[in-house]
């Protein structure tokens, strides 16, 4: 079952979180607690970072976008919620802005049109990010409330935007071959880090087989 915005308007994210985070293998706060971020490159290949305080603020806001816009979570469902974040605007929230252009700039590879129609999507609503709302009360707000107040209520799915929608895309995608390119120096330290995740969950498990 996924459980998005078509699966009931009047449900709240306090209904809807529990199961959306069960069906994503995602724990049970959302993976708010955790002490690393697992991004999987393929099924069987994972790459890990920590998760510092700033993507810790962003993460709630961030599943309930995924509940109200209907991308999921998965890797085509990330870039393109990427791409709606950042066109919607990732004020207060810097951590959101790199990783999302993370997602933007795979899904170019990948998924072109359904992250461009994503951006256009996002220039003509709004998100949590503005901070217009306090986690608590969006918990306890319908699906239906929170789209009426993101301006997604109604909100044509094949709009593929115009001339300054295209050019401001552009002008990101310029931005995110700059940013691509920094990023590679932090790859090392990424796989680093990697390495480090994945001798610590070897010496968990083998504690847990032979605790003597």
């Amino acid at each position: 079952m996924v459980y998005l915005a078509s699966e009931s308007e009047m449900q709240t994210p306090r209904d809807i979180l529990p199961g959306f985070y069960k069906q994503y293998q995602l724990g049970e706060d959302g993976g708010q607690s955790s002490p690393h971020v697992k991004i999987e490159v393929t099924k069987k290949i994972s790459l890990y970072f920590p998760n510092f305080p700033a993507r810790r603020k962003a993460i709630f806001k961030h599943d309930v976008h995924h509940i109200v816009t209907g991308y999921t979570s998965t890797f085509k469902g990330e870039t393109e919620i990427g791409a709606w974040e950042i066109a919607s605007g990732c004020r207060h929230y810097w951590a959101a802005f790199v990783l999302d252009m993370s997602g933007l700039m795979t899904g170019i590879l990948f998924n072109f049109l359904g992250v461009y129609k994503a951006f256009v999507k996002g220039r003509r609503t709004r998100n949590l990010y503005s901070n217009s709302l306090t986690d608590a009360e969006v918990m306890d707000m319908s699906v239906a409330e929170i789209k009426n107040k993101l301006l997604l209520t109604g909100y044509p799915e094949n709009n593929y935007g115009g001339f300054v929608d295209i050019l401001l895309f552009a002008g990101l995608l310029l931005f995110g071959v700059i940013y691509a390119t920094v990023s590679l120096l932090f790859l090392p330290f990424t796989l680093a880090y990697t390495f480090y995740v994945l001798i610590l969950q070897k010496k968990t498990t083998t504690a847990r087989i032979d605790p003597l």
